[in-house]
């Protein structure tokens, strides 16, 4: 049988808990970043009254619910 002193149970005790709080700071991190990118991919931006607007679209032009601009969706680096 193992023999372990009351000191060295709340030892382990307080390691086990703070390595099981670690890892699930790490998985909630991991989690809320996923999330993030994802809702970064869905944002588009209206080039003329700059609403930002998330859309669910897949097609490759977006029309504002603000002021109905027509915008190409990803980066447009067109100067007119």
């Amino acid at each position: 049988m193992i023999e372990l002193s009351l000191t060295e149970l709340a030892a382990w005790a307080i390691g086990i808990t703070m390595v099981v709080v670690v890892f699930f700071e790490w998985i909630s991190r991991w989690s809320a970043g996923n999330a993030e990118r994802r809702s970064v991919r869905k944002r588009v931006n209206c080039r003329l009254c700059l609403l930002v607007v998330e859309d669910e679209g897949r097609g490759r032009i977006f029309h504002c619910p603000h002021c109905g601009a027509e915008n190409e969706r990803g980066r447009n680096r067109s100067l007119g």
